[in-house]
């Protein structure tokens, strides 16, 4: 590229230090740029700055360092010196390979790529870290995190790209898990984790968990954007690998945990479809384990599906143990209810053989103070509209929007054809059911600062009352008098909920925006909420408005969230005619 195209790339001037920092494209608006002023920091630009990439003469003296190490241990093995390469252009990359070929011995220390590695699948477009490109082969990574000192303390990834991850990177990686994906998949305890994360001999389940883990905190990150493509091609490679090795009545948690993860990482970094196929493996490995009747009381009969799950968990199992279990199932849970409501598919896990208690509160299972949470179905009451007001965790809040989701999308498969008492009576049930919950939230998700989590579960339940009205709008029960009248008595009821449900998920989605940690499958509902507003762009001017909010809220999360991006070509603003999902 020339130096004048080169030029026409950004604006003039030099970026923030902030924008340096957090390796984004400064804007160079003054007296305080784009991204300073939305985070709330002073913008601080400097006079000069030092030169980018290595200072002079270090790549020579890596090269130096690695030729000793590369001697010392010829000698050690009595072999003779191996001949070493004098420039790092691309020839002598080639010169590098062909000498690890030669002395295996070495590769534990010399495991950088001769060349850039080509992945299968795309990546999401990365926040354009850099503003050019490394040109030598030995600089796959940038050198900063390839201190010279710790050459031989490199964690080295069992991958033919020679991928090395520092243990800077490890930990980095590990907090960006726990301080942003965590929020909504809280599945593997910190403490425990931490206690096997670094040892050498782990087992390929856990590597495979691990690699799932590092995979999804990547997307979270402008940092490691670009290395989570290469950290999920080799999560999905151990994790088949391990498939195609272990017999199936090895079946771990760690390895049901790790695809997951990696299916939130693929509907939201990759692709719908592969995401929902590794979603399918995730339930069915769950619904393999039992996992949906953890807490199921133990009867002569249940006794010998036992004998199936004690050879899963030889040892014994203490309380965070089962915990573990139980959020891994809850979390596949809203997995399966979030994504069968695009396109209205049905349902993986029926609600009603679900056994297994709700997710413990976040102190009692990062302390291991054991606590007996209760059981769904008396959480959310079915014929009832007494609601309890209880204190619940974020996720566990959120396993109760899933499951107003999937009651609202099981009532819409279910709809006759010819009035029905049952049918009025379950349609009235959730739409009572859905106002006392959006009241109860309404009180989180108005706060200066609300949870992420809860402002997904309030606009989940918004999203539940357009589903409903938009039901009796589109469903004629029947041609006669009584399902004329019927109708008419349902539609008066919801109208006005359903004008204050768009008024509400406009506040929402613009809480949304304000959440580095907005949920991964938000975009869900997005896209439904879009839906809904260009069938009904004529009632009135919340209507009218909720459209380009919810296209701009997709739009600025279309650089973390591919999911958003893909929605986002599904919604054509000219027209009603939709390209994908129906």
């Amino acid at each position: 590229m020339s130096g004048q195209q080169r030029q026409q790339r950004q604006q003039p001037g030099i970026a923030c230090e902030e924008c340096r920092r957090r390796r984004i494209r400064c804007d160079r608006t003054r007296p305080q740029c784009t991204a300073c002023a939305t985070s709330g920091v002073e913008c601080i630009v400097r006079d000069s700055c030092p030169p980018r990439g290595p200072k002079k003469g270090y790549l020579k003296s890596l090269q130096k360092k690695i030729e000793e190490l590369e001697s010392q241990l010829l000698e050690k093995q009595g072999s003779s010196p191996a001949p070493t390469c004098q420039t790092v252009d691309n020839d002598s990359s080639t010169d590098i390979h062909e000498n690890r070929t030669a002395t295996p011995e070495t590769t534990d220390i010399l495991q950088w790529p001769a060349a850039p590695v080509e992945f299968p699948f795309p990546a999401v477009e990365p926040w354009e870290c850099f503003d050019g490109s490394y040109s030598s082969s030995l600089l796959q990574l940038p050198v900063d995190s390839v201190p010279v000192e710790s050459v031989p303390e490199l964690i080295q990834i069992p991958m033919e790209s020679g991928f090395l991850i520092s243990p800077m990177m490890h930990n980095d990686l590990d907090q960006l898990y726990f301080d942003r994906a965590y929020a909504f998949a809280p599945i593997i305890h910190t403490h425990r984790y931490r206690s096997w994360s670094k040892q050498p001999n782990k087992s390929k389940q856990r590597t495979c968990l691990q690699f799932a883990m590092w995979t999804l905190a990547s997307s979270l990150s402008s940092q490691f954007h670009v290395q989570g493509c290469k950290l999920y091609v080799q999560t999905r490679q151990l994790l088949h690998e391990l498939e195609a090795e272990e017999p199936w009545h090895h079946i771990s948690l760690e390895q049901t945990q790790a695809w997951a993860l990696l299916s939130i990482y693929e509907l939201s970094c990759q692709d719908f479809d592969r995401g929902m196929m590794s979603a399918g493996r995730a339930l069915r490995l769950i619904q393999m384990m039992r996992l949906y009747e953890l807490d199921m009381p133990r009867t002569p009969q249940t006794m010998q599906l036992d004998q199936y799950q004690r050879q899963l968990t030889p040892s014994q199992e203490d309380w965070v143990d089962i915990e573990t279990k139980r959020r891994t199932f809850w979390l596949a849970y809203l997995i399966d209810r979030f994504t069968s409501m695009v396109d209205g598919l049905h349902m993986f896990f029926d609600e009603r053989l679900i056994r297994t208690r709700l997710p413990a509160p976040e102190a009692n299972f990062a302390s291991n103070r054991p606590t007996d949470m209760s059981f769904l179905a008396d959480v959310v009451p079915d014929v009832s509209v007494e609601w309890q007001h209880n204190t619940l965790s974020p996720f566990t809040e959120c396993v109760i929007g899933a499951t107003l989701c999937g009651r609202v999308l099981q009532h819409k498969q279910n709809a006759p054809s010819r009035p029905c008492e049952e049918f009025c009576s379950r349609h009235r049930t959730l739409n009572a059911l859905l106002a006392q919950r959006i009241r109860m939230l309404r009180i989180y998700a108005s706060l200066e600062y609300p949870d992420p989590i809860i402002a997904f579960v309030a606009l989940a339940a918004q999203i539940d009352v357009l589903m409903l009205y938009e039901l009796i709008e589109s469903k004629p029960l029947g041609t006669g008098v009584e399902g004329t009248q019927l109708v008419q008595a349902l539609h008066a009821e919801h109208q006005q909920q359903a004008r204050d449900a768009v008024t509400d998920i406009s506040l929402l989605v613009a809480v949304l925006g304000q959440h580095f940690q907005m949920h991964p499958l938000a975009p869900i509902l997005l896209l439904l909420g879009a839906r809904f507003s260009q069938s009904h762009p004529e009632l009135n001017d919340a209507y009218i408005k909720l459209m380009p909010s919810i296209l701009t809220m997709l739009q600025a999360s279309t650089g973390l969230n591919k999911l958003a991006q893909s929605f986002l070509q599904l919604l054509n603003p000219q027209g009603d005619t939709w390209c994908g999902f129906t």
